[in-house]
């Protein structure tokens, strides 16, 4: 690769390194990316149990693609919802 697209795309990759947004839980810092994975978790176990209950797992057909979407559907969301820029 080119040094010269290399080293600019480096430095701007090593600058937005702490842009991470920080939540304060109980005195402890978390990453805003851990927490919509948490939510995003969450609200698939949810739905996962509500799929068992209506009995909608055998029109899934490829089921891992569909939950792998899913979940990154719902992280997302939560990711958006909660922690996007306004």
């Amino acid at each position: 690769m080119n040094f010269r697209v290399l080293f600019p795309t480096l430095l701007v990759v090593l600058a937005m390194s702490g842009c991470d947004p920080q939540i304060n839980v109980a005195g402890a810092y978390f990453p805003a990316w851990l927490c919509s994975g948490i939510i995003g978790l969450v609200a698939f176990w949810i739905l996962h149990l509500i799929f068992l209950r209506t009995q909608m797992i055998p029109f899934f057909v490829p089921i891992a693609l569909f939950y792998m979407a899913l979940y990154i559907v719902l992280t997302s969301g939560a990711w958006l919802l909660f922690f996007a820029a306004r």
